[in-house]
């Protein structure tokens, strides 16, 4: 049962104190080279809150989490390269235009709301390179102007040959969350494999968080055969079902043309594709 606005307030207030929640592992997020670093005690803390997450997952502001996320517990925004701490200086992993790659984030014990999730990447190469410089911190209108050119290009469920593809069993048909674009959780009172921690069934602990232990939530994704560029954001995105929660991460890639490597180190002869996107904001 959904909670009452009210009660949703009190609970979010308290939730980094009683709760863990997720964040993009694999390609490695800015969140978790954060952890890694020592700089960020509780990467599953990276969370946009309180929003109206469900049943419109795209109705939200971004604010100043922007499409790589603000951990508040730790005032940490990952929308801005560190020097300090090693994170969106370079491309973590080099794709290739056109291939189909598995991605995984980690989704706590403490904190599996339920819900949907999605992974995007954004055409507009001079907005993304606001998210590139470690002197800069994007404003709260850059970042929102980013997650809306990100939400255009959902790298979607469906664009992956024979990978099931269903509707999250919280969602009714007529409701905005009703769409099989996005990955979905699975129920999130059902009695086994529930949740987000369902869908690998994973042990607990297959993958680190500072709270309760994680679980891995396995998809693939294709990249897009018409894209290329030497540094770019993979963007991960999570609306919660049981609270007004999101919880957004990125990752930097690199995707080269057809035919280049898959799964390599970043190159520096990549090609850069940009294009404008018109900000919905």
């Amino acid at each position: 049962m959904k909670v009452s606005t009210k009660a949703l307030i009190v609970v979010v207030g308290l939730a980094p104190f009683v709760a863990g929640h997720g964040y993009l592992t694999i390609p490695k997020s800015r969140t978790r080279l954060g952890s890694e670093s020592g700089k960020d005690t509780c990467p599953e803390c990276t969370i946009l809150e309180p929003v109206s997450a469900w049943p419109d997952l795209d109705v939200a502001a971004v604010g100043r989490s922007g499409v790589c996320g603000y951990n508040a517990r730790v005032s940490v925004d990952y929308n801005q390269p560190s020097s300090q701490y090693g994170w969106g200086l370079d491309p973590v992993v080099t794709y290739t235009a056109g291939g189909t790659i598995d991605v995984q984030w980690c989704v706590d014990n403490n904190g599996d709301h339920g819900g949907m999730f999605t992974y995007r990447i954004c055409r507009d190469q001079a907005l993304v390179d606001k998210f590139l410089d470690p002197t800069y911190l994007p404003t709260n209108a850059e970042k929102q102007a980013a997650e809306d050119c990100f939400d255009k290009d959902l790298l979607k469920c469906t664009d992956v040959n024979g990978q099931s593809c269903g509707y999250s069993p919280d969602c009714t048909a007529g409701q905005a969350c009703y769409r099989n674009d996005w990955f979905t959780c699975n129920a999130f009172n059902a009695d086994s494999r529930r949740g987000c921690q369902g869908v690998d069934g994973a042990a607990q602990g297959s993958c680190f968080t500072t709270i309760a232990g994680g679980y891995t939530v396995t998809k693939k994704i294709k990249i897009p055969a018409d894209f290329a560029s030497n540094h770019t954001l993979l963007s991960f995105k999570w609306n919660s079902f049981q609270t007004g929660q999101i919880y957004l991460s990125c990752a930097d890639i690199a995707v080269t043309g057809p035919g280049g490597g898959s799964g390599t180190t970043p190159s520096s002869t990549l090609s850069t594709v940009t294009k404008t996107a018109t900000s919905t904001s």
